[in-house]
């Protein structure tokens, strides 16, 4: 839970009013690191917090997102998913099963900061494939 309110106090510094949607919204982010979208959010919520709608959700999301608090990830081409993960890292998408995974190796490029004269300050790959799990239901 550590992360968890140091997030809190980031945003509070910040002057973002906590309300307790924006709080379910990232403690759901920081809890479930599976890389959600907003419908999996909102089926996820909508028991606990039955007035939360998916308008609530996207403000949420934008503002976490806004704040440096999270990554929105456009991996899929017609949803995006939100990745609570601040450190510097890629991710796998199973064709498949359609999971996303955290990939930690170095990009040289971001290590030193610049490339051909030009400052890097974000790098996002993202790598397409077949999953280890889905590939041994394939026998593969």
């Amino acid at each position: 839970m550590k992360n968890m309110q140091e997030r809190i106090e980031r945003l509070k510094e910040k002057g973002i009013v906590l309300t307790i949607q924006r709080l379910a919204v990232l403690e759901f982010l920081v809890e479930n690191c599976t890389h959600p979208t907003v419908d999996d959010i909102y089926k996820s919520l909508k028991e606990k917090y039955p007035t939360i709608s998916q308008a609530t959700i996207y403000s949420c999301l934008e503002l976490l997102r806004d704040a440096g608090e999270i990554q929105e990830l456009s991996i899929h081409r017609d949803k995006a998913c939100f990745d609570p993960n601040l450190r510097m890292h890629h991710h796998f998408f199973c064709k498949q099963c359609e999971k996303i995974f955290d990939v930690n190796i170095e990009c040289p490029v971001s290590m030193q900061g610049w490339f051909d004269g030009n400052k890097v300050e974000e790098v996002q790959a993202y790598l397409y494939g077949v999953c280890e799990e889905c590939r041994k239901k394939e026998g593969g």
